[in-house]
């Protein structure tokens, strides 16, 4: 395998794992008696991927993977919402849950697709910019820091953009601090487990 064969499974799986994670987003798992977004079982994709195309591409090339997966996303609601919009055939009775699966409201789009690009976007330039003063060294650093930088951004925005003016701002910030720490927490286990070993041996190919 080439590393442009990585590079594009990179893109494949991230365009993948937003267009997938908004739609199973709305059901909520039973975690040890906790409610978790079904979305969350694409933490380890996204960060992988994220750690890795930045890592041993640069952040142009996660630039562009970043804007490819957005724009699908967008192109991908745009067709749920256009099949939501156009009516039935008479033997089609699961309008209901069509809308339930597919449906959002325009706000929370907004809110999501603006924080996954101010997120990702910005977890990929930390990664480049500590990669160019440490070299090759410090990786755990690299991609925990970014993680906390990243997805404390875009659950900012998500949650000021989403909810500001619904909910209290307590909550909200209890919102934003709570899912930071446990994604920068599932990172540190994600880098221990498999996220360093991959991005070596994507290093090792030509």
């Amino acid at each position: 395998m080439k590393r442009s064969d990585v590079l594009a499974i990179c893109a494949a799986l991230a365009t993948m794992s937003i267009i997938v994670s908004n739609i199973i987003t709305n059901k909520q798992l039973d975690f040890l008696g906790l409610a978790l977004p079904a979305g969350s079982l694409l933490i380890p994709v996204d960060y992988i991927i994220g750690d890795l195309v930045a890592e041993v591409y640069g952040f142009r090339d996660a630039r562009r993977i970043i804007l490819l997966a957005f724009a699908m996303n967008a192109l991908a609601v745009a067709f749920f919402m256009l099949a939501l919009a156009l009516p039935g055939f008479s033997t089609f009775t699961a309008q209901a849950s069509f809308e339930t699966v597919l449906g959002t409201t325009p706000r929370i789009l907004v809110a999501s697709l603006t924080a996954f690009a101010v997120g990702s976007l910005s977890n990929a330039k930390i990664m480049q910019v500590m990669h160019a003063r440490d070299g090759e060294s410090r990786l755990a650093w690299r991609c925990i820091a970014s993680t906390l930088v990243g997805e404390t951004l875009d659950m900012t925005v998500f949650s000021l953009l989403a909810f500001a003016g619904v909910l209290p701002w307590n909550v909200i910030l209890q919102m934003i601090v709570l899912n930071s720490v446990v994604k920068v927490a599932i990172e540190i286990a994600l880098y221990a487990l498999a996220t360093r070993h991959v991005i070596r041996w994507a290093k090792t190919l030509s």
